[in-house]
């Protein structure tokens, strides 16, 4: 906990507040943190895209640590992305932010995830440093500015946030995520319908995380039974050929034509296979976040995962583990009592697939 007493007295800056009890946007920075992982990218990266199609007033930085994505960020990227992890990176954000605060600016810290404490002692640090007015969090009590959350997925709670914060609620209107990835248009040809499978996690060496293999051979032989399907297999896992093979060698002859892989290079060979769907079941990890930025039909498998990593929409169709005992958390853990992908049956997701499906064909006939 941090002593209370010991906390600076805020420098209000008064240039920053508008006559009508709103924050004045073309006097605001506010700053986000983001990890390295490419699920944080496409949220984060969409948050700001997102803001720039709003043409908000404010001005919206990042705080990353070796983000490998940041070159890839469709949008107006410059002076805007800060590797903090290394020395150049961390002092030309306090330069810049002490250098605004001195003109007046008011300066945000916003984490990424909701009560990170690794965030707080960051921005903590800029604090007295003299680069940051207000700590922002949404339900960290050492924070200096509160905003409960308003909705579950982080990329609609942070959006919500800014809403409240700045006092557009019509910012909410349309919450969509857009992809903060280019990516070539890329027409779909083909009269059979592409279903995606992507199984890799990023904590794959967790049991909690990971859905067995033979699950996934069951589900894509129930998927296959209709000959207007076919199965695609996409990833970059160090695994891939090996799991590309198993499932394939144990499917039946005649389901082997409807099986191909789609081993992806980059971010943007993924988005692009990501495109050719018509629909993607997933492991809660990076794919599902991309595919939810491309409005794809997607059945995620949820195990031990906080709650804000879970997008919501017509378009997404969440299979839990109900066996748990304890809430979802995002522990790196091994811990019998939260929510595990051991546990979820394949009829589960087989009917989550058939309910989404049939969804998405109702609504091709209603337009036509």
């Amino acid at each position: 906990m941090i002593d209370e007493s010991s906390k600076q007295p805020i420098d209000l800056q008064e240039g920053a507040f508008s006559s009508h009890g709103k924050l004045d946007g073309k006097r605001v920075t506010v700053v986000y943190t983001m990890y390295n992982h490419l699920g944080d990218f496409v949220v984060i990266g969409g948050l700001l895209k997102k803001f720039d199609l709003l043409e908000v007033e404010f001005e919206s930085l990042v705080a990353h640590r070796h983000s490998p994505y940041v070159p890839s960020f469709d949008g107006n990227a410059k002076d805007r992305f800060f590797n903090i992890a290394s020395i150049g990176g961390f002092l030309g954000l306090i330069a810049k932010l002490r250098r605004q605060k001195q003109q007046g600016r008011l300066i945000l810290g916003i984490p990424m995830a909701p009560g990170s404490l690794q965030a707080f002692f960051f921005f903590w640090i800029l604090k007295k440093l003299g680069a940051l007015t207000y700590i922002v969090d949404f339900n960290l009590i050492n924070a200096d500015v509160l905003t409960p959350p308003r909705r579950r997925y982080l990329f609609d709670r942070h959006l919500a946030q800014a809403a409240e914060l700045f006092k557009h609620p019509e910012w909410m209107e349309d919450t969509g995520m857009p992809l903060a990835i280019a990516y070539p248009e890329i027409p779909k040809s083909r009269s059979s319908r592409r279903i995606g499978f992507f199984p890799w996690s990023g904590r794959g060496w967790l049991p909690e995380f990971q859905w067995p293999d033979s699950r996934w051979l069951d589900l894509a032989k129930l998927i296959l039974k209709s000959p207007g399907f076919e199965i695609a297999l996409l990833g970059k896992d160090n695994d891939f050929a090996m799991f590309e093979h198993a499932l394939r060698s144990q499917l039946p002859e005649e389901m082997r034509r409807q099986f191909v892989s789609r081993p992806a290079a980059s971010v943007q060979t993924l988005v692009a296979s990501l495109r050719e769907l018509d629909c993607i079941i997933t492991v809660n990890t990076s794919a599902l976040h991309l595919a939810h930025a491309l409005k794809l039909p997607l059945v995620a498998l949820c195990g031990s995962s906080a709650e804000f990593w879970l997008p919501e929409g017509d378009h997404v169709r969440l299979v839990r583990d109900t066996k748990g005992v304890l809430p979802p958390s995002d522990q790196y853990d091994h811990d019998p009592l939260q929510p595990s992908l051991q546990r979820i049956e394949v009829s589960e997701v087989y009917a989550a697939f058939e309910e989404l499906s049939q969804r998405a064909h109702e609504r091709l006939v209603a337009k036509s």
